[in-house]
């Protein structure tokens, strides 16, 4: 897949994200699994990203998949109605790996992930044309969600042209809570 293709793609995955952030409503205080409220804690920005690069490792890590893996960095996005507010998104993917060796590591993400600390709150088949296989997660102590979506184009029917384009791949897209860092400014990244 040429860099251009990969960027496009991540650019769909990561609008996707947000949309899905918007549409769902993700507010500022929620409740966690015991019912209790969630506020958002500070944090500063930086120190907020360097922990959803430690998340996405931990992920990668446990994938135990080799491959290339997008570059792509944590950035923010505002909270809405937050003075401050922040959560940073990490979108990325890895490529190169046989499907095979990708619906495996899928299926290890699946058993591994909750014992070590993560929640899954769905697994199975994306409501989309692809049907791919999508793992949605969020992790009990830092309240990261988490969408790994396993891509096989290779193995479609009738693949579309940006389909043919595109090789078969692991995404990751992980989402923290909210966090307040009083020098956090919107354009901020």
């Amino acid at each position: 897949m040429t860099e251009s293709v990969q960027r496009r793609f991540a650019l769909r995955v990561g609008l996707a994200m947000s949309a899905l952030i918007a549409a769902t409503g993700c507010s500022t205080v929620t409740k966690d699994e015991d019912g209790l409220d969630y506020t958002p804690r500070r944090m500063a920005l930086e120190d907020a990203k360097d922990l959803a690069r430690r998340q996405s490792s931990k992920i990668l890590d446990l994938s135990e998949l080799r491959g290339d893996v997008s570059p792509a960095a944590p950035h923010a996005s505002p909270c809405k109605d937050v003075e401050h507010g922040y959560r940073v998104n990490h979108w990325w993917s890895v490529v190169g790996p046989s499907a095979d060796a990708l619906k495996e590591a899928m299926e290890r993400l699946h058993r591994e992930l909750p014992k070590q600390g993560w929640k899954v709150y769905r697994y199975g088949e994306a409501n989309s044309k692809a049907r791919q296989l999508r793992l949605e997660v969020e992790d009990k102590k830092e309240h990261h969600t988490v969408t790994i979506e396993l891509s096989l184009p290779s193995t479609y029917p009738n693949p579309s042209k940006w389909e043919k384009e595109m090789r078969d791949s692991l995404s990751v897209s992980l989402a923290s809570p909210c966090y307040v860092d009083k020098s956090y400014k919107p354009n901020d990244q």
